[in-house]
């Protein structure tokens, strides 16, 4: 067992080990917390980071990392709720044996590779959300509908200032997934958002675009604090009608755009 290794002598270790090594680079994505989980995902599924190893501390991941200690408590919390690590009040962070739980990014690596096209990946979302919320209106705790009350709060006051809400959009479907109670479903939404996050961005800053997202999350949201299962479903599916028509348009407009420029070159 080791105690406050730092993240060089895990490369060292690697070497000796498996006969690679794992690089950290400094974190550059907007949600820098999930890069930070998939880098030490990865030391611990090569084993790089042991069940027992102590974890270094915020400061010196944040170090590493290139990031803010908030980042790096984000990303620890995330990793304890995963169950790949565990807190020692005095002791320190330590990893945890199971690290090959399935990740999101495991997650949406596997549906990336098996995608035909985009229309693919919109019917997959078609199929799973309607049910999800469907279940949701079945199960929600009054928790749970303060949570999905919140994020809406929240796309409202991003509406008003003309800020384009992606987070709390994202994080409003995972809530519903998490009102199912049901952790296999919060990732396969989970990673269902992953795979369709560029594309939905860009849905989000077209113009109308944001009002069109909250008009329906409301709708949805009424329906599933009224526990109506499948007016709940009607109203999700409804609602991702609305945004994959919105991509697609974006797609043509932008396909017609490019071809236009080809002709004048």
């Amino acid at each position: 067992m080791s105690y406050g290794m730092p993240l060089a002598v895990w490369g060292n270790r690697i070497r000796d080990r498996k006969q690679a090594k794992i690089d950290i680079q400094p974190v550059q994505r907007i949600r820098a917390h999930e890069e930070v989980v998939r880098q030490l995902q990865a030391l611990m599924e090569r084993e790089v980071l042991r069940t027992g190893d102590r974890l270094p501390s915020e400061r010196e991941l944040a170090k590493q990392f290139g990031v803010s200690r908030v980042t790096v408590r984000q990303a620890l919390s995330v990793l304890q709720a995963m169950g790949l690590i565990e807190s020692r009040i005095g002791n320190g962070t330590f990893a945890r044996a199971g690290h090959k739980a399935l990740s999101v990014s495991d997650l949406a690596s596997a549906l990336r590779v098996a995608q035909g096209n985009l229309t693919e990946q919109l019917e997959l979302r078609r199929l799973i959300e309607p049910q999800v919320a469907c279940l949701a209106a079945e199960r929600a705790t009054d928790a749970d509908l303060d949570e999905l009350l919140r994020y809406i709060s929240l796309q409202e006051a991003r509406l008003s200032q003309e800020v384009p809400f992606v987070e709390e959009d994202n994080a409003f479907h995972l809530a519903i997934a998490q009102a199912t109670q049901n952790t296999l479903l919060v990732k396969m939404v989970e990673g269902i958002q992953e795979l369709l996050r560029e594309s939905h961005e860009h849905s989000l800053r077209a113009f109308g675009g944001m009002q069109l997202s909250l008009e329906g999350h409301i709708r949805v949201y009424r329906a599933i604090r009224d526990h109506e299962a499948q007016a709940a479903y009607d109203a999700m599916l409804a609602h991702i009608l609305d945004v994959e028509r919105l991509i697609l348009q974006l797609l043509a407009r932008n396909e017609a755009e490019a071809g236009r420029k080809n002709l004048e070159n």
